[in-house]
């Protein structure tokens, strides 16, 4: 369904992909993320192939365009559930929770 991508994104930047219903966009993100597999080729998150790493194990989150949250959390909390599991500090949490909500 993809092909010939090649793409840098420096930390921190800010990425949008837009195309028309059925060009791969969501496509995409689930393979970066590592909830689709990939036939060939290799994919790269911080200089490290991350082709056979699970999910979890990418650094990597999506939002979904239908509402995938938890409705006993707040919005601050289903924002930083990514980062609990991973184990970040509350610190490393209220810091990126605020940049998340001052972007969006």
């Amino acid at each position: 369904v993809i092909k010939g991508v090649d793409i840098h994104i420096n930390d921190g930047e800010f990425v949008v992909f837009v195309g028309p219903s059925g060009c791969g966009k969501s496509t995409l993100l689930r393979v970066i993320a590592g909830l689709e597999d990939i036939t060939e080729g290799i994919i790269e998150i911080g200089g490290r192939m991350v082709n056979e790493l699970p999910p979890k194990e990418r650094g990597v989150a999506m939002v979904f365009q239908s509402y995938a949250i938890f409705p006993h959390m707040t919005v601050r909390e289903n924002i930083a559930f990514g980062l609990t599991i991973a184990g970040a500090s509350k610190q490393e949490k209220q810091q990126k929770v605020a940049e998340a909500a001052r972007i969006l």
